[in-house]
């Protein structure tokens, strides 16, 4: 059974892996540009390798089942929080309207869920950001991207590693293929190395901006209470309603918790569509996870586990 020590001290990790980072990027040990390119290794060379370091997992027709339905789970929550965002905006420019409600639906689940889950439960939390992974592109890559564009969806979108290897590890498992041993323990080794190099990067990210301005946006704190509390609570009881061990329904529950995904930072800068607010509302979340994913536990524990 989960304990609230783990979960305290899994943080802890979490927040000395980010001090490195911080630290680093306060000294200039790595710059932007640096930052930029780990960041592209992280993402298109060693996820493809966490991910299918899973393979070697055997998972029976139920529990294949319940991954199904947490996909459907996502993908609904997303869209729904999307809508509703734009909704609630409608009256709103454009620009903040569109960076809002992808602030708002799109959690961290790689960078910074996969680490930690992956600490608390074992290799079932890759099979979950696989999952995560196929309902983030399959919205952002298509209806966000579109708003922050202003363009018509393009197929080869995505088609980013993450996916592929997504993809690769649906049909291994499926058809019961595990990677040879010498290739398990490379693609094990390798992919255990996200869960060091993306939280030092989220690190280096945070030493880039003045704290002092981050705390006095505050749009960013409207955005993290919705990201952070308001959305996995909904999910906490969306996932009352579908089947599931406890450990799985926490381990779905803490991707649904964290904060906002930098990618929408990315996309905000890259089309002008209120940056500053996009930068500062991601780090404003990061910085508050360390305090509202103990209370979201807690909470998931009592109802969920």
């Amino acid at each position: 059974m989960l304990s609230m020590d783990v979960v305290f001290t899994q943080i802890l990790v979490i927040l000395l892996y980010i001090l490195i980072g911080f630290v680093a990027g306060k000294i200039r040990l790595i710059n932007p540009e640096q930052r930029k390119y780990l960041t592209s290794i992280c993402a298109n060379l060693i996820l493809p390798f966490t991910i299918l370091s899973a393979s070697n997992q055997s998972l029976s027709l139920r529990q294949m089942g319940d991954l199904g339905l947490s996909l459907a789970l996502m993908l609904g929550l997303f869209f729904l929080t999307t809508l509703v965002a734009l909704l609630v905006q409608r009256r709103a420019p454009a620009p903040v309207k569109v960076t809002t409600a992808s602030l708002v639906t799109y959690p961290n689940c790689t960078f910074l869920g996969l680490p930690l889950c992956r600490a608390l439960f074992g290799d079932i939390a890759i099979l979950y950001n696989a999952v995560a992974i196929i309902a983030f592109n399959a919205l952002f890559f298509t209806w966000q991207c579109s708003m922050f564009t202003g363009k018509k969806f393009r197929p080869q979108n995505l088609a980013t590693p993450g996916t592929v290897a997504t993809l690769l590890l649906i049909l291994m498992l499926f058809f019961g293929i595990h990677l040879p041993a010498p290739v398990q323990t490379v693609a094990s080794s390798t992919g255990a190395m996200i869960t060091p190099l993306s939280l030092i990067i989220i690190g280096v990210m945070m030493s880039e901006n003045r704290i002092i301005l981050i705390l006095k946006e505050r749009r960013a704190y409207v955005i993290t209470l919705f990201r952070n509390l308001v959305i996995p609570l909904a999910a906490m009881l969306l996932l009352l309603l579908l089947p599931g061990n406890g450990p799985a329904r926490l381990c779905q529950l803490v991707y649904m918790a964290c904060p906002c995904a930098t990618l929408t930072s990315i996309y905000a800068i890259q089309n002008d569509m209120e940056p500053e607010l996009a930068a500062r509302s991601v780090l404003m979340s990061t910085l508050m996870f360390a305090a509202t994913l103990p209370l979201i536990l807690s909470i998931g524990m009592r109802v969920l586990a």
